[in-house]
This record gives structure tokens, C-alpha cells and sequence, in this order.
């Protein structure tokens, strides 16, 4: 009968250890963690994020202190916004600016939506102490009625500043760029979610606010623009270098009594350019 006694209470004990802070759920061999967080309130205590009251995460979002994530075991919210230095693993991120449009590219890509494209600036540090390679997409696009965009995969072919994944990122150095997204037109109250790499399960929500309506983005065409520009007044250069010179079948000579005479060109103060006969 002691024997008993003794078992129970001890049973007991247990369950009311397991109640405190974070709770264990035993299921045979298999023990399952589950970790309390507690809501922006201060005072409401959930297992999930989703549990805390819809009231008190809207009143947060409205106020600008920003979307909060939970973080694992401390039990509370951490804020973030953009033009902040936003830390993913080995990664540094800061989202500088926003603009929205309904046209992108040139003569030669050119795409448009009848929904709206979204453009996000980024600055992306490594702050690992060895070189890293940019290889997984890490972003997307969320929406007040919680649906989820991916980047457009063909969004290198239509803006000229699209930041390259699949680089690498040196220790101590930034890269700097912009994704683009493709969304409906009611899409508000827009959050990005950066993601760490393949094997991290770490992931932030930043609230993208002051969103510039730009119409059409240009920047593809400009850059194209310039090359050609650049390359008409090097080919003109390169042009006016060749005629001012005295080339075959012309020739330097003390005279051109028999022959055209084209001028002096680049012959000497005594000689004048020639056509061969």
C-alpha cells in the first residue's frame, strides 16, 4: 500500500512540474517540446503565435512598431522595419527602399501586369568569416489576407538592378540590388519574410511601407540606352582616329602633282597624304 502511495505522488509531481513554463507531452518514447510565447500584450501566454489576440497584433502593426517574430525559448516578440540592420544566421539585411509600377523592361524584354509589380531594394552583408554562395531565394511576399508571392523567376530579364543569387558574397562585403513580385492590385498591408539558407529554419516578416508608385520601371531601358550611346561615341572615335590618319592605299609624299590630295593628315609639316597610283 506505501508502495502505491509513493508512485501516485510522485505521478503527481510530475504533472505539475510538466505544467510550468514549457510543458512536455510524453506519448510512449516519444517526447514532444512544446514552448510558451507570450503575446505583445504582455500578458497573454499561447503555444502558438497565431493564439494571441488578433487586437493586439493589429494595433502594433498600425502603430509602425512593426510585424513581430517570436523568438524560440525567450518567450517574446522582437520588432523590425526597413532602413534597419535585420539579422538572418551569418547574413546582415537591410531594406532601403519600395516602389510599385505596371510595366517593366525595354524594346527587347518588356512585361506587363494587370495586377501590380512590386520592386524591393535590399543591401545584403556577409558577416560569415568565410566566403558564402548566394544560392537559395530567401524572399517572399505576404499580404494582409495572408497570401504568399514568390519573386518573379524571370525578373533579371526586365530590370537592369536585379540582385544576383547564385554570387558569391565575400566576408565583410555587401551586395546590393532588388527583387521583384508580381501581386494583385487589393494587396496591402505588405510584409517581406526573409528566410535563412536551405538548412536554417529562420525567418523574419518586415512590414514594406512608403511604397512610391512609379508607373513604369525604366531602369533596364536607360542601361541599355547608355551601352549604345557609349558605343556610338567610341565607334565615332574610332572613326574620326582612322580618317584623320594617312592609311593605305594613301600614302605620305613631298607632293601630290600626279595623284588625289587629300591633306596633310598625320604626315609631317613637309608632306601631304596621297592616293597611290
Amino acid at each position: 500500500m506505501m508502495k502505491k502511495i509513493i508512485f501516485v505522488l510522485i505521478v503527481l509531481s510530475l504533472l505539475i512540474i510538466s505544467g510550468c513554463g514549457k510543458s512536455k507531452d510524453i506519448t510512449g518514447d516519444v517526447i514532444k517540446e512544446t514552448i510558451n510565447y507570450v503575446c505583445s500584450d504582455g500578458k497573454t501566454t499561447v503555444e502558438n503565435i497565431e493564439d494571441c489576440p488578433e487586437k493586439t497584433l493589429k494595433e502594433e502593426t498600425v502603430s509602425g512598431v512593426g510585424t513581430y517574430t517570436p523568438t524560440k525559448g525567450a518567450g517574446t516578440y522582437t520588432p523590425y522595419s526597413m532602413n534597419q540592420d535585420i539579422k538572418v544566421d551569418y547574413l546582415t539585411y537591410k531594406i532601403t527602399k519600395a516602389q510599385t509600377f505596371t510595366k517593366m523592361g525595354s524594346s527587347i524584354f518588356e512585361k506587363e501586369t494587370n495586377g501590380k509589380f512590386i520592386k524591393v531594394y535590399l543591401d545584403i552583408t556577409n558577416n560569415a568569416k568565410e566566403t558564402k554562395d548566394m544560392f537559395s531565394s530567401r524572399f517572399r511576399l505576404i499580404d494582409e489576407q495572408e497570401r504568399k508571392f514568390d519573386e518573379l523567376s524571370d525578373g533579371m530579364l526586365y530590370i537592369s538592378d536585379y540582385i544576383t543569387f547564385g554570387k558569391q558574397l565575400q566576408p565583410g562585403l555587401t551586395t546590393s540590388g532588388a527583387i521583384i513580385f508580381e501581386i494583385p492590385k487589393d494587396s496591402t498591408n505588405l510584409k517581406l519574410e526573409i528566410s535563412g539558407d536551405w538548412v536554417s529554419t529562420t525567418n523574419v516578416l518586415v512590414p514594406i511601407s512608403n511604397i512610391n508608385d512609379i508607373g513604369i520601371d525604366t531602369t533596364l531601358k536607360d542601361k541599355q540606352d547608355e551601352i549604345i550611346d557609349r558605343t556610338m561615341k567610341e565607334s565615332e572615335e574610332k572613326v574620326n582616329e582612322i580618317m584623320s590618319q594617312c592609311n593605305s592605299p594613301f600614302v605620305c609624299t613631298s607632293s601630290c602633282s600626279e595623284y588625289m590630295d587629300v591633306g596633310q593628315k598625320d604626315c609631317s609639316s613637309e608632306e601631304v597624304c596621297c592616293l597611290q597610283s
